[in-house]
């Protein structure tokens, strides 16, 4: 993969918290549920992923992969909708921000460092739970350490599996689920 698209790849990586927008639109959108709206615009986005599989179009920034199977954003946008419909809007943001900036943070730790790998993404993650949950949340600073720890875990060990799902979606949905877990277990 060239310089240029590595580079493209990270930053879209980082965009993930674009979803969040979906927080900030009024709940009824001309007369529709800003949900419904947002499900359209997934289903958009995925019916384009399928002719591009489909027809094996190439789009800048794709990995070669990727020609054949569900690409990235696809699986990103899956997470989003999931974690923005169906989850809490402090365990979506977190995990969508955190996935944006750790994923991308895995991948550089290993090229480039592998030896801290996953020492730092771990790190990040864990300081990222913190600040969001801490300014999401009432949890005292017992409760935001466990969850901080939990999410990291969870967040890191989502990342490995390279198998059916990709990562950009089970970096999303792994700490969600451990989280949401946590919450009705300590809570």
């Amino acid at each position: 993969m060239s310089e240029s698209h590595h580079l493209f790849r990270r930053i879209v990586h980082s965009m993930a918290w674009i979803f969040l927008v979906y927080y900030l639109m009024p709940k009824t959108i001309l007369g529709y549920n800003r949900a419904i709206l947002f499900l359209i615009i997934v289903l958009i986005i995925l019916s384009f992923e399928s002719i591009r599989v489909w027809k094996k179009w190439y789009i800048f920034g794709l990995r070669d992969y990727e020609r054949t199977k569900i690409a990235a954003y696809a699986w990103a946008t899956m997470a989003a909708a999931i974690a923005l419909l169906l989850f809490p809007m402090h365990l979506a943001i977190l995990a969508l921000v955190g996935m944006g900036i750790v994923d991308p943070l895995c991948g550089e730790t290993r090229q480039h460092v592998p030896r801290l790998y996953p020492i730092i993404p771990l790190i990040a993650y864990f300081l990222l739970s913190i600040i969001i949950l801490n300014l999401l949340t009432g949890y005292e600073l017992t409760l935001l350490l466990v969850f901080a720890f939990v999410g990291s875990i969870a967040a890191i060990i989502s990342e490995y599996p390279k198998i059916v799902f990709d990562d950009d979606f089970l970096m999303v949905i792994g700490p969600l689920v451990a989280l949401r877990i946590l919450e009705y277990l300590l809570i």
